[in-house]
């Protein structure tokens, strides 16, 4: 049976042993090798489908090796790192992930299903380095290959072999520490000794790492539970009531707050723009001056300043809303913004992100010389680490090959916001600020006092529409 977070805390009220924390995609086995380490098939549950199973943190205290007495907290996360339909309850059990992780990680069990698509894997290694902290997790991490043939988990030497310039590049960073779980279905033997000699050296590398070690969102939710636990105590001596909840939720808020994203609305930093020579590149390589492609008008494109990259960051976890769309020549392409962000649709109109919606929202597709309206075929919430919030002087921008606004949050009215940023434009011309920063321009925060105008405007307009 599996021991749930609220029966883990009340036997024991969050241990100060370091954790090991196991994480990795959706399927790739991450609770099959928690109980692996256990000894025990029940102890963490389990799933034979696609679907993340573990949407709530599993965690227990244990013990590697039996001639040593240290303990530690081995804490199998709910899909950190690839939540796809995000909802209250999920964000809570990540939250309750990293509490579990505030005293500090000794180790970081990185599962890779073996002869997944390598660019896929790379983005979801860059997200999970950044937010563990590369320097110090890179130290820690021992990487669990899993779904491994027969003659790559019975020979090191033919593995090797296997690794292509990525792997070898990556597992050089973590130092070469790597093993491979050996598949059950394969190696199904009580006391298989090639299935013995791997953990054993999963063991080892555990037993063999540094100190363990924090980051400063892990500090952060330490301070934050233990205040909480203190106050929770003094309340409990004056009132006499036990608050069993409070202390079973201490430090969750502050650990939700430093996961989710409030900066309003961005872009993906991997969403890629077009500049006047043809080049393709990346949101997060912009540069105030560059010039990037915001349409066409009468067969002739239009290249638009950069001149404020009003906020921006690479360590926060942000929810975008997907859009998966076909380009004219059939390839897949896919949009990614968060959800109060303006994009435009038929008749020059703008839109909230989340307000599209698949198989009826006509959007504008640049297909290299022209815009022409497309359907998106999907769209769902997902999650990736950063954003980026560029302004260009026409207000507009194409993205991933759709039209998109540079504006978000206030109602869509686009003309009126282009009349409104004069006075920002204004100001920096006077006041130049190259430098970006994750918290949102101050004169931004300023102008949107005046967002109540707009709000107004969009609420006589929705009265005309229905009447």
């Amino acid at each position: 049976m599996t021991l749930d977070l609220r029966r883990r805390i009340l036997t024991d009220p969050y241990s100060s042993a370091p954790a090991i924390l196991i994480i990795g995609k959706t399927g790739s086995g991450k609770s099959t090798l928690a109980n692996k380490l256990f000894e025990d098939d029940e102890k963490f549950k389990t799933s034979d489908s696609r679907e993340s199973c573990t949407q709530f943190c599993q965690c227990d205290l244990i013990k590697l090796h039996d001639d040593e007495c240290i303990e530690y907290n081995l804490v199998d996360t709910p899909g950190i790192f690839d939540v796809r339909k995000p909802n209250d309850e999920t964000l809570k059990e990540i939250a309750r992930s990293i509490v579990q992780c505030s005293h500090g990680i000794i180790a970081i069990l990185y599962v890779i299903e073996w002869g997944k698509d390598t660019l896929e894997q790379k983005a979801t290694t860059d997200v999970i380095l950044k937010f563990l902290g590369e320097k110090e997790s890179s130290r820690h991490m021992i990487v669990v290959f899993t779904k491994c043939n027969k003659k790559q988990t019975e020979d090191r030497y033919k593995m090797e072999d296997d690794f292509g310039d990525y792997f070898k590049t990556f597992l050089e960073k973590v130092g070469n520490r790597w093993v491979i779980f050996p598949n059950p279905e394969i190696f199904d033997k009580p006391n298989d000794p090639v299935v013995e000699r791997h953990m054993n050296d999963l063991k080892y590398y555990i037993k063999m790492m540094p100190k363990p070690y924090t980051t400063e969102l892990f500090e952060k939710v330490r301070i934050a539970r233990e205040k909480e636990l203190q106050e929770i105590e003094s309340n409990e001596k004056k009132t006499g009531v036990v608050e069993t909840n409070k202390k079973i939720d201490a430090g969750t808020n502050a650990a939700k707050e430093g996961f989710e994203d409030e900066g309003g609305g961005c872009f993906s930093l991997y969403s890629k723009v077009i500049l006047t020579d043809g080049k393709r590149i990346e949101v997060s390589q912009l540069n105030i001056g560059d010039k990037v492609c915001c349409g066409e008008k009468n067969g002739k494109l239009i290249f638009s300043e950069i001149y404020a990259v009003i906020h921006t960051d690479n360590q926060t976890v942000t929810q975008y809303q997907r859009i998966d769309y076909l380009k004219s020549d059939g390839t897949k392409g896919v949009l990614r913004l968060t959800p109060k962000h303006h994009l435009f649709v038929s008749h020059g109109k703008t839109i909230f992100a989340e307000d599209v919606r698949a198989y009826e929202t006509e959007l504008l597709l640049f297909d290299g010389k022209k815009l022409i309206p497309v359907i998106p075929h999907q769209v769902t919430k997902e999650w990736e680490l950063g954003y980026s919030a560029p302004l260009t002087q026409s207000g507009k921008i194409v993205v991933d090959d759709i039209l998109c606004s540079c504006y978000a949050v206030a109602p869509p009215y686009q003309e009126v916001i282009n009349f409104v940023m004069i006075s920002f434009r204004f100001y920096l011309w006077i006041m130049p600020n190259p430098d970006c920063k994750e918290e949102i321009h101050p004169y931004i925060r300023y102008l949107k006092q005046g967002q109540w105008i707009l709000e107004l405007i969009d609420y006589f307009n929705t009265i005309v529409k229905r009447s």
